[in-house]
């Protein structure tokens, strides 16, 4: 932000037949905006992945705990040698 702030000179945006004049700084932030939507919508898929493969763990986990109706038998001890 205060690179942009200091750079606040304005620029002219040239693209095949369209042109537009705007200041450094509302570029600088536009492109930093559309960069972040980018990599949040890259790393989407990523996480609702993770979050399913979480729920679904989560439900594994409960099966097996209410499956579980007495608690395990202690193991008798080591002979000693």
């Amino acid at each position: 932000a205060v690179f942009a702030i200091q750079n606040a000179g304005p620029v002219t945006l040239r693209f095949g037949f369209w042109s537009v004049e705007t200041s450094l700084v509302v570029v600088i932030l536009v492109a930093a905006a559309a960069g972040a939507a980018v990599a949040s919508l890259l790393g989407l898929p990523g996480w609702m992945r993770n979050r399913r493969r979480l729920r679904l763990q989560a439900r594994e986990l409960e099966a097996v705990r209410t499956s579980q109706t007495a608690p395990p038998a202690e193991l008798p001890p080591r002979p000693s040698a």
